[in-house]
């Protein structure tokens, strides 16, 4: 009694005040915002996670508490402590917006790098995000409104001497090393929190607290990589087999009928013809010294880069080498594209482009990190963007040497670049040139002279403007960004859907659904527009369209971009887009006036994605490149079929890897995949992941090519 006397006592000395209180009330804030945003999010709770997250809110509270107690001022310090608790407060409430809207956490630098783009670019669309959120905002702030409440009462946050101070900072380490601890229980967890640590991932596995001290120990000292590159054994050295002319992938087989010990020439009575000798395929490799890059440096991580691309097999060159050679290319990048929009009679242009040139069965476009950019990082770079949305702006700069248009523009092509968006938006005025474009033009620095301002903009307006200024400047290298087809779809505030919304009221599907067709019809009309005019100007054969989206349409799934009461991304696909490999697959259009001849189109039946485009279009072209140098492989060549997403999920031609779960679910029908064979193309991601960071990170190709 005695105790809980002299508690009562103190307290009314200060006012009412507890410091006990104080002292907790920062703590348990966030980890009542840490919960909130678990349950909100829909992300998977378990044990591991909500005590880490605890022991984490624990540490960080302790450090805030110290940082409130910064004056000698109480009425100051409690004014602090609600500035950081508010804070706070908008922290999680961003990582939520961000999540529902593109379903990614993104980090810290990505949120702060884009904010002044995204309040401009999209200031309509997050004025009616913020007010259909209000119940949430309302939900987060609670505790900061319940200490603004009562912060005169029961709260009290005096100066702290130096004793004090040791025992807060002795806290916070102690719980901060318990909250690691828990963190780690297992090996997936191991692994997300050390070599395989992706911001998203960490955010689902051990919470936002806990995600952001790895954030912030990435940026200070790297990731933990205690592994390095992995060896990862070709299986085509175990096999004998392999190495035998008659399977060599460089070769093209001879008859097996014909027996090498008797020539049928010599055979007076035989008519059979002469079999062609084989042909003899080179690789798709470059005369890069690298025993000579290695003993040129003592950087240790450097060494080990060199090494792992020196022991790379590089690919063959196949029959379909140089097929493209000397003609135009236009790369586009289709804003939230997918393989429904195309339709024989709604979308012929796409339709005739996505079947009459090579047609891709199984083609996937990761989201990567939600963003635009990312997807269009992934396809000019042929590398995972391991920096998110921080991955385009981080190569200004930088030797691009292996991009499409910098490998064209070599080779003597006019190039240009153009948006339908604002010219500055993701840094692009800084970037586009350094991917070998000449010139870039978006809104705001010219191609508002022939587009519309509006929201989105009109690709078509875009096509009928720029196609004339390269249209007479042979070879040409062009590159397109649409914008057309973004979120959010309805009539009232997608300036595209309510164009075209006319040409889609006869579709059995929600209006949802009809207002992403109408906006997408827009692209159509503006491929009709360019191959019209390919096609007038004679040069269709002599010109290649590839064409694939940045991401999948974010903005329909059920909750998102609030006022989503359906799931209007499984309605648009036709079943449940609840997987990766369900959520982003999508099409890829590599067309040329000249393959519309052939009897039967050419065929890409094994599992391809974005990163693959590069090397494929580098082989078709024929220009000079290192297969070593890229993590995508081109799809003519024998490598085998991988897409692998940023949390280290995978897929080949036997199956799926679920890395949050430890879980491979093989493909139905496909041969086998023992454990030793999920060991290696785990190890085979493992070091695809690393490559691309080092690329970005160093700027690797700098290195090689003399930047």
């Amino acid at each position: 009694m005695e105790r809980y006397k002299h508690v009562y006592n103190s307290s009314r000395r200060q006012g009412g005040a507890a410091p006990w209180l104080s002292w907790a009330y920062l703590p348990l804030s966030l980890l009542v915002l840490e919960l909130m945003l678990q349950l909100t999010a829909g992300l998977p709770r378990n044990f591991a996670a909500i005590l880490g997250a605890g022991l984490t809110a624990v540490s960080v509270g302790c450090l805030l508490n110290l940082l409130v107690t910064l004056t000698c001022s109480e009425k100051a310090n409690r004014w602090i402590g609600f500035a950081l608790l508010e804070l706070e407060t908008i922290w999680f409430l961003i990582a939520f917006f961000t999540d529902n809207s593109y379903q990614v956490f993104m980090d810290p630098q990505s949120i702060l790098s884009g904010a002044g783009d995204v309040v401009t670019g999209f200031g309509s669309t997050l004025l009616s995000v913020i007010l259909k959120g209000l119940p949430i905002i309302v939900l987060y702030h609670v505790p900061a409104v319940l200490y603004l409440v009562l912060q005169g009462r029961l709260f009290t946050y005096r100066h702290k001497d130096l004793r004090q101070t040791a025992l807060f900072l002795a806290v916070c380490l102690a719980f901060w090393g318990l909250g690691a601890v828990a963190s780690t229980r297992g090996e997936v967890n191991r692994l997300k929190y050390n070599s395989e640590y992706r911001y998203d991932n960490a955010v689902r596995s051990f919470g936002l607290l806990t995600a952001f001290r790895l954030d912030l120990r990435q940026l200070v000292a790297g990731t933990p990589d205690s592994e390095g590159f992995a060896p990862v054994e070709d299986p085509a050295a175990k096999d004998p087999a392999a190495k035998d002319p008659e399977n060599d992938p460089g070769q093209q087989p001879q008859d097996p009928s014909t027996d090498p010990a008797q020539d049928p020439a010599d055979d007076p009575s035989s008519e059979q013809p002469q079999e062609p000798d084989p042909v003899e395929y080179g690789y798709n490799e470059m005369n890069i010294d690298f025993d000579a890059l290695i003993s040129s440096t003592d950087d240790k991580d450097l060494q080990a880069i060199h090494s792992y691309v020196a022991g790379l097999e590089p690919s063959r060159q196949n029959e379909y080498t140089g097929l493209f050679k000397g003609k135009n290319l236009i790369l586009i990048t289709a804003e939230a594209f997918s393989k429904e929009v195309i339709d024989p009679v709604r979308t012929p242009t796409l339709y005739r482009l996505a079947n009459k040139g090579i047609v891709f069965e199984d083609y996937y476009q990761p989201a990567w990190g939600g963003s635009t950019s990312t997807g269009e990082y992934s396809m000019l770079m042929g590398l995972v963007p391991t920096a998110g949305v921080k991955s385009m702006k981080r190569t200004i700069g930088h030797n691009l040497y292996l991009t499409m248009g910098n490998q064209l523009s070599r080779l003597g092509y006019f190039s240009a670049a153009y948006h339908d968006g604002s010219y500055t938006y993701y840094s692009r005025n800084e970037t586009h040139q350094n991917f070998g474009y000449s010139t870039f033009t978006g809104m705001g620095n010219g191609l508002e002279e022939g587009v519309s301002k509006r929201w989105p903009e009109s690709d078509r307006e875009m096509m009928d403007f720029t196609v004339s200024q390269y249209i007479g400047q042979q070879p040409f290298s062009v590159y397109y960004m649409t914008v057309s087809g973004h979120c959010l779809y309805n009539w009232s505030g997608n300036s595209m859907s309510k164009r075209n919304q006319d040409k889609v009221q006869d579709m059995d599907a929600s209006e949802t659904i009809k207002a992403y067709h109408a906006a997408n019809l827009e692209l159509e009309y503006a491929m009709e527009s360019l191959v019209k005019q390919l096609e007038d100007a004679g040069i269709a054969d002599d010109t290649v369209i590839a064409l694939t989206t940045d991401h999948y349409p974010y903005g329909l799934e059920k909750g998102a971009s609030w006022g989503n009461d359906e799931d209007y991304l499984s309605e648009l696909y036709g079943y449940p887009a609840d997987s990766y490999t369900a959520r982003d697959h999508s099409a890829l259009i590599l067309w040329s006036g000249c393959l519309e001849d052939r009897e039967e189109p050419i065929v890409v039946s094994g599992p391809t994605y974005s990163l693959d485009l590069l090397p494929t279009l580098s082989n078709l072209f024929g220009v000079e490149y290192d297969s070593r140098l890229l993590v995508g492989r081109d799809v003519f060549s024998e490598e085998e079929p991988l897409v692998l997403w940023t949390d280290y999920d995978w897929l080949t031609d036997r199956g799926y890897y679920d890395s949050s779960k430890g879980e491979f679910t093989p493909t139905e029908g496909a041969e086998p995949a023992d454990e030793e064979y999920i060991a290696r193309i785990k190890a085979k991601v493992r070091n695809k992941m690393k490559f691309s960071k080092a690329v970005l990170e160093y700027d690797y190709y700098g290195i090689l090519f003399n930047n």
